[in-house]
């Protein structure tokens, strides 16, 4: 059972990025699980639900809450492709304990999918660390770009009190 470093990770969410020629903000992650062969299905379901990623016969279904913001289910969508690129040989992590570190590595893989690093930075350059302005470029949640600005050091970090944000949440 691998674990992956952070580069490793987020190498793998830019190599979709560059296989799908994808050049401009906001990226289509709904197009991405398209073109992989995954069939995403939205439920309505508790709050507590994000989403999951399963195979049935040969086919992989993603299932998402549809009760969930646009941006919400899109950050989903992301952190169910990183289970497929970086954990397909083993989905049955849904059913252990032992491998939550699964979860943060599709975190991980997420973020730079919905944010990738080159973007962000040309971005925040052209619009003046503009957090707000980018959130709704990137099409996904202020908190998340908050995060990604803060750790490629493009805005100071604690600039926002982080004790009442939960990133994964919004």
């Amino acid at each position: 059972m691998p674990i992956y470093t952070h580069q490793y990770m987020k190498t793998q969410a830019y190599n979709i990025i560059e296989e799908f020629r994808i050049t401009d903000p906001p990226v289509d992650v709904r197009e991405i699980a398209k073109r992989l062969g995954i069939e995403i299905i939205e439920i309505s379901t508790d709050s507590w639900f994000y989403g999951m990623l399963t195979r049935y016969d040969e086919s992989l279904y993603m299932v998402i809450n549809k009760m969930m913001p646009e941006t919400r289910k899109r950050f989903a969508i992301a952190h169910e492709i990183g289970h497929y690129q970086l954990h397909s040989h083993d989905l049955s992590y849904q059913q252990s304990p032992i491998k939550e570190h699964y979860h943060r590595e599709a975190d991980v893989f997420a973020l730079e999918l919905c944010i990738p690093t080159p973007f962000i930075r040309r971005e925040a350059n052209n619009w003046f660390n503009d957090h707000k302005f980018l959130a709704g470029l990137f099409d996904i949640s202020e908190t998340l770009v908050i995060k990604k600005m803060e750790e490629l050091d493009l805005i100071p970090k604690g600039k926002f009190n982080w004790a009442y944000v939960n990133w994964k949440a919004v």
